[in-house]
């Protein structure tokens, strides 16, 4: 027994000595604190009255230390760093340039503690680029895996042109030496752009950007905008090449999304200007969703908003494309494109475009094949249940011929096609985003059961764009009538006017 109770107390003696004496593989992250207008990296950063006043990671120079040093610091898997909110962080701290990350079980956090912050109410702390170039050309460079970012406002960085894609962006992470990397809740705008290099930043450059990595790349519940750039237009995409994408509004930037491996899902576009991009550049193409030919095995694309866009395709797809469940109006070119010119694609590769609900009575085709000679086209188009509103155009168009000609096989049924005047006469309007408003209206009870398909990509198809369960009766379109008051407009924008104003 005497020997128990010693074995005991031995183990409470070794947690209050702290993790340096525990063994690597027992050691846990620590929490440090960063403030900037009243920290200093002499302190230990451990404690809210002991700050830092910088990150480790971040430029070391008078004008941000004060001091010319950064704080004393050896990293630990699973560290979590808190930046005071309502505090800013001068362009003289940038790049923050993360080397070293966490793990599967404890990532590194970069992020807040909504409880401490300065003045009166709660604010994202600041990474104030103030239109200056960073250091390193980024504001946030991560060379590390498993590192989650939350809750940051990063603004105002000027693009290098010259250097190339991501190695350019507000957030690169761009090589194979990371992944496992979330980029979540937080407000990324106003990047600035001056002269364009001819072979280097193309459209992809923007917000979060990647062309290579080891694990998962993820952007979550963020808000991205370039509307009060101080730059010719508005310019790059807020995300280009990573893995999920979804909950984001992203507003007012030349391109949407370049590129993606997982899902995308439950976003805004709007108001993307990729015309005015392209009348300043004419080299530049410019898309909202351009998935075309990344992969051989991208993401489903469904539950988004997506509207009020001048730039080229909407909606740009591989031909094993999973599209479902979004809503989009008032977009100026082809609301949804598969291009058979895509990696991996055969004869019998399977493209399932069900359950939209597309206003595109003012552009071209609500949908279209690019048949590109010698390659395949979606042998087996699944194009079922959908919502066109169309005035006259076909609604299934491809580059040889209308009615999708060289389609061979899939089922094209169930689809409802109504013109601008009969919509808008029966309550289909931007004002509650398409929804049905009433139990005569002509997308309920129309479609058919697709319950059978609701497995791998498609598993959310058996429920609509707001999360309701579609039922033995399937209604065309995103939405299933009485899931939720057809007067209220889901999933408004992250109180952006106000953010930017």
């Amino acid at each position: 027994m005497v020997r128990h109770i010693y074995l005991i107390v031995f183990a409470v003696v070794v947690v209050f000595i702290g993790s340096a004496a525990l063994p690597a593989s027992a050691q846990t992250g620590r929490t440090f604190y960063i403030d900037y207008d009243n920290g200093s990296n002499s302190n230990n950063g451990t404690s809210k009255t002991t700050p830092w006043k910088t990150h480790p990671y971040m430029q070391t120079g008078v004008s941000c230390t004060g001091s010319g040093a950064a704080p004393a610091y050896a990293h630990l898997a699973g560290d979590r760093f808190i930046f005071k909110g309502g505090v800013t962080w001068p362009s003289s701290c940038f790049r923050l340039y993360v080397t070293a990350g966490g793990n599967p079980i404890t990532p590194d956090y970069y992020g807040v503690d909504n409880t401490w912050y300065a003045g009166g109410s709660w604010a994202r702390p600041i990474f104030d680029g103030q239109n200056n170039v960073p250091a390193g050309n980024t504001m946030v460079t991560v060379r590390a895996q498993w590192v989650t970012f939350d809750n940051l406002e990063v603004a105002r960085m000027k693009i290098n042109s010259g250097v190339g894609e991501c190695a350019d962006a507000n957030f690169d992470l761009a090589t194979s030496a990371s992944g496992n990397i979330t980029v979540e809740n937080s407000y990324i705008h106003d990047w600035t752009i001056t002269t364009l290099t001819s072979g280097s930043t193309t459209h992809g450059t923007g917000s979060i950007c990647t062309n290579g990595s080891v694990g998962p790349i993820n952007a979550i519940g963020n808000t991205i905008t370039d509307q009060n750039t101080t730059a010719v237009v508005p310019f790059g995409a807020c995300f280009r090449n990573l893995t999920n994408v979804e909950n984001n509004d992203c507003e007012h930037t030349g391109e949407g999304e370049v590129g993606h491996f997982g899902n995308t899902d439950g976003n805004i576009f709007a108001n993307i200007n990729g015309a005015a991009v392209q009348a300043h550049d004419t080299t530049l193409h410019t898309n909202i969703l351009e998935i075309s030919k990344t992969t051989a095995g991208d993401g489903p694309i469904y539950n988004n908003l997506i509207h009020d866009n001048n730039a080229g395709v909407t909606i740009f797809d591989c031909n094993r494309a999973s599209i479902y469940n979004n809503v989009m109006w008032n977009n100026s070119n082809y609301a949804i494109m598969l291009d058979s010119n895509c990696p991996g694609a055969t004869p019998s590769t399977v493209a399932n475009v069900y359950n939209n609900t597309v206003d595109c009575s003012n552009t071209n085709e609500c949908f279209r094949v690019v048949y590109r000679s010698g390659t395949s086209v979606p042998s087996v188009l699944n194009l079922r249940n959908n919502h066109w509103i169309a005035n006259g155009t076909p609604t299934c168009f491809d580059n040889t011929s209308a009615g999708c000609g060289n389609v061979s096989g899939g089922t094209q049924a169930n689809n409802i096609t109504m013109s601008k005047a009969t919509a808008t006469s029966d309550g289909y309007t931007s004002a509650n985003a398409y929804q049905p408003m009433a139990s005569s209206s002509a997308t309920v009870n129309t479609g058919v059961s697709l319950s059978g398909d609701c497995s791998g990509p498609l598993v959310p198809l058996c429920a609509d764009r707001l999360g309701n369960p579609r039922l033995s009766s399937w209604d065309a379109g995103a939405y299933e009538f009485g899931g939720q008051s057809p007067s209220s407009k889901p999933n408004p924008p992250t109180n952006l006017t106000a953010r930017v104003q």
